[in-house]
Formats: structure tokens, sequence, C-alpha cells
């Protein structure tokens, strides 16, 4: 199916318009949770923390979910749960009731996520696939930027209103999804029970050693604009120090929104490992020249560096687990791929013990060796998969079209 189809415009139409609604309401979590439950910010910071991972962990679950249930219902309900939980979390003051409404919101975000990567995997044409894949991201990262934004305009307005926002985006993402046609997937080619899938998973080394190598990537990636202040108020005065994060994070943003489509698009499934490694290296070199910058202009020439080689990188991940993943279990994989987004958490928290316990370059250069982790784990990765085509292939079959290197 083309990019130009109405059913596949009308999904990345309903994706944006999720991740807008998350975006809109995701600059007051912290403030929100600590006025209704009365929690102080580390307490604050270990809830939210707490329902992320279990929201990942559970994504797995939905990803096995997806591959036996109609995907559009799918869709539907992960819409309307969000909305539930955006328009609830404001008004709740017991604990159970506040918790639930985030963890609605942020599950439901997880499990869209998931689909929506499987729905892209069933429906676009092969050759197509990287620019849906681009497309989405490009979409997501526009949302991320307009988010905050709208939320700003509307606290001015009413307290609650990003919420109200939130809500209504949800429900018209549901609205906005299209009838999806049937995938036709074999059941007799998928694991018996949650329990045989998560074996088939866990037996996959190269699925679990791609995984570890993007969860290496998203320690340094994943909310840098989270652990990049904790550097620059080594240096600076807090006011500065907010200054410069501003201009970087809007230089991330440009980058995104202006490249990630032209240069993923050109991505080939044929030569994914290639950009894989570009990727991680672009990425560790803007790490070591964010270190030895001294100027805000030095700065956000590192910053764009490090942003080009996030928008080759995580559409070429995307595809790849589209190529290693059976057709029966696409959802069941990108579930267990989407745990990687667990090293997001992590990137904080091991700047934090570094500036503790060393001098602020040791933070560029552990991130910098991390993409040298990835690189390795996925080049690991890959060498199995070529011995599992080899050996399937001795044997007269073939599980994958050609090498992605």
């Amino acid at each position: 199916m083309s990019l130009r189809s109405p059913v596949l415009r009308r999904v990345l139409l309903s994706s944006f318009l999720l991740s807008l609604s998350r975006a809109v309401i995701s600059p007051l979590l912290v403030l929100t949770l600590g006025k209704q439950l009365q929690l102080s910010l580390q307490a604050t910071g270990t809830l939210l923390a707490a329902v992320l991972l279990v929201s990942a962990l559970l994504g797995l679950y939905g990803g096995y979910w997806l591959d036996r249930l109609p995907r559009g219902p799918a869709l539907g309900a992960a819409a309307v749960l969000m909305a539930i939980g955006s328009l609830l979390l404001p008004y709740g003051h017991s604990f159970w009731l506040v918790t639930a409404a985030l963890a609605a919101g942020e599950l439901a975000m997880v499990v869209y996520g998931i689909a929506v990567k499987a729905i892209l995997s069933d429906l676009a044409a092969e050759e197509q696939r990287s620019k849906a894949f681009s497309m989405r991201y490009t979409l997501a990262n526009v949302a991320w930027a307009l988010g905050p934004m709208l939320c700003s305009g509307l606290l001015s307005w009413r307290e609650l209103a990003p919420f109200w926002l939130g809500g209504l985006l949800a429900l018209a993402g549901w609205l906005a999804q299209p009838r999806l046609p049937d995938a036709g997937r074999d059941p007799s080619a998928m694991p018996e029970g949650f329990a045989a899938t998560l074996r088939t998973l866990g037996g996959d080394r190269v699925l679990v050693w791609f995984t570890v190598s993007s969860l290496c990537a998203n320690v340094v990636y994943g909310r840098f604009s989270s652990y990049l202040p904790l550097y620059l108020l080594t240096r600076m005065g807090e006011s500065e120090a907010m200054r410069w994060m501003s201009v970087l994070i809007s230089c991330n943003a440009i980058v995104v929104v202006v490249l990630q489509y032209p240069l993923g698009r050109l991505l080939k499934p044929k030569r994914l490992l290639r950009a894989i490694i570009g990727g991680f290296l672009l990425i560790g070199a803007g790490m070591l020249w964010l270190g030895w910058a001294d100027s805000l202009p030095m700065m956000c020439a590192a910053i764009a560096l490090f942003t080009l080689g996030e928008i080759v990188l995580v559409p070429a991940e995307y595809l790849y687990i589209d190529a290693i993943a059976p057709e029966a279990l696409k959802g069941s994989y990108y579930g267990a791929q989407n745990l990687a987004t667990l090293g997001s958490a992590l990137g904080p928290a091991l700047v934090g013990v570094l500036l503790a316990h060393g001098p602020s370059m040791l933070v560029f250069a552990a991130m910098a060796l991390l993409c040298l982790v990835g690189v390795g784990l996925a080049v690991y990765s890959e060498r199995l998969r070529l011995q599992r085509r080899q050996a399937v292939g001795a044997r007269g079959a073939s599980v994958l079209p050609g090498s992605l290197s």
C-alpha cells in the first residue's frame, strides 16, 4: 500500500493526534501529581518512574494481544483509554485514582505506538516502509514540539484546559482512525499462549541483543533534555542554563522536523546495518563535541550532529525489527523492542552519578562509549541473523530476503 493511501494517511494522522494529546499534558504531570497527592518531588519522580516501568513491561503483553486481536478495535480502545486518563487525572484526589489515570494514559500510549508500527508494517509496501516510519517519527516530534507551547498558552486561560484539550485530541485521534483491512494473520503460526510467546522472543538471540543495543541508544538520546541541564548547571547559573537549554532543544526540534523525512525515506531495507552504525557514530561524535564545546553556537552545532544520528538510527531500528519479525508476531516483536525505552530513565540517573563523582567530560565520554557498545551489539545481532539464515538456508528455506548489512 502506498504512503499516499487514505488508510495510511489516517493512521499517521491518528498517531499524530495521540502524540499531541500526551505532549500537551506532559509538562504538567509532575506539578499535577504533587498537587493532587501532596507528594514530594522525589516521591513524584519515583511514582512516574514506576508507572513508566510498568507500562513498558505491560506493552510486551499488549503486543502479544495485538497479534491475536483485530488491530483496529485495539487502536480505538487505546485512544479512548488515553482520553479517559487525561480527563480524570486533574480531578482525582485519592492515590489509587490518580495513579490509575496516569497509568491508563501511559499504557495506552505504549500500546498505541506498538500497534501503529505493526500496522505500518502490515499495510505499507516494503519499499515504502522507510518513508512511513520516518513520517511517523517526524509527526511525533512535531507533536512533542507543539505540545508544550499549547500547554503554556492554555494555562493563561484555564488551569485545567491542557487536560481538556488532551482528552479531546485523544478522542479526535480515535475518530481519525480508518477501517483497517484484514491482515490475514495465520493463528497456527503463533505460539500457544503468552508464556510460549515469551519463550519464542527470549529464544531469538537476534531480537534480544538488538533490543539491548537499542536500550544503549535510548540511554543517550531518550531523555537528553533531562540530563543536559544537570551538566549546564555545573558551568553556569540556573537562569542561564535554562536559556541555553531552550535554544538547544529548539535546535534539536528544527533539525528533526526539517531533515527526518528527507533522510529517513532514503533508508534501504537491505542496508540497515550501515544506517544503524552511522546513526550510533553520529550520536557518539555529537556527545563528545558537546563535552568540548565552550560556547552556545558550538553546542548547537554539536546538538545538530547528535540529532542527525538520532533521525537516521530510530527509523532504521524500526525497519530492522520489521525485517527479523515473523509475519504472525509483528506486535510481539515491537512490544519486546519497546522495552529499550527503559534506557531513557537510566540516562538522567547515570549522568547524576557521573557528575557527582568525576569531571563533567566523563559524562560525554560515557555516552560515547555506550554508542560504541550499541554498535558492537548491533553488529553482533546481524552476525547472528546471518548465521541463522545460513543454517535455515542449508535446510532448503530462507527466513529473510537478503542481507541487511
